[in-house]
């Protein structure tokens, strides 16, 4: 099997989501979406992390943390492993709980963060676990915390919500005009396409081309070279940097490999 893009460093903004083994629901009932959250809340207060927005439904669960420390993998680790282990006692079960494998793509801030926020921040929506009337009444998503400030955790920065939607005021008047802008965006395809909520659960990094470029080639793929066929955007774009490398060490560009047939 190919290996699964692993991207760290410090400062890193990822979508990391993930679901039940077999798309069991596991957070079918509240106890286990409240142990979730929780659990959630100590990893981030373990590793430094900053979440940004969070989502959960009945089978699967969206995050948009930062890493102010290269920590993803740790991280991850913790809290699924932690939650894994309290949920099989709870529901006396054994076994795997989540369907392997986490998923992150790496996630360009000005391109991409605000649109990922508001997708993530539509999802209960969109699985019709609440209705437009009520948005926000979801309480195991970052946008019930962004409604309700004094409940919101040391470890949360719900700012960019309200930035990348006008760069609204964190107050009762811009938190209500942030609802009215995602209550439009849930009615208009044009718009969700416009912000490209298709792809924002595919491949392996979330920004323009220089951006992933730029990930591949500052080493921070380890072993892009030997990445398997889901990650072939990134071996493409690892030896695209080192032909540019070999190309400013000799002083060249692309139109002196056309003119030299050497």
């Amino acid at each position: 099997m190919p290996r699964s893009l692993r991207i760290e460093y410090p400062g890193a903004v990822y979508h990391v989501l993930n679901r039940g083994n077999y798309r069991d629901a596991v957070f079918r009932e509240d106890v286990s979406k409240d142990l979730f959250v929780d659990t959630l809340a100590k990893t981030c207060e373990r590793t430094g992390w900053v979440l940004h927005a969070f989502s959960l439904l009945d089978n699967h669960y969206h995050l948009c943390l930062e890493t102010p420390d290269a920590n993803l993998s740790v991280g991850m680790q913790w809290l699924q492993s932690t939650f894994a282990n309290h949920f099989n006692r709870f529901v006396g079960e054994r076994g795997h709980v989540f369907q392997g494998r986490y998923k992150s793509l790496v996630v360009e801030r000005d391109a991409y963060l605000g649109p990922l926020l508001n997708y993530i921040h539509l999802n209960p929506l969109r699985a019709g676990l609440e209705d437009v009337e009520c948005l926000g009444c979801w309480r195991w998503s970052s946008l019930w915390y962004l409604l309700h400030k004094r409940k919101r955790w040391t470890c949360m920065d719900l700012s960019p919500c309200l930035y990348y939607a006008g760069d609204l005021i964190d107050a009762p008047p811009g938190r209500k005009q942030y609802l009215e802008y995602l209550f439009l965006l849930s009615t208009s395809e044009r718009q969700q396409k416009e912000q490209l909520f298709q792809k924002m659960c595919r491949g392996w990094a979330l920004g323009t081309r220089e951006f992933k470029k730029d990930l591949v080639t500052e080493e921070r793929v380890v072993g892009a070279e030997r990445l398997g066929h889901e990650s072939q955007e990134a071996r493409e774009l690892y030896w695209e940097g080192l032909l540019d490398q070999m190309l400013s060490f000799h002083k060249k560009d692309l139109d002196d490999i056309k003119r030299d047939p050497k």
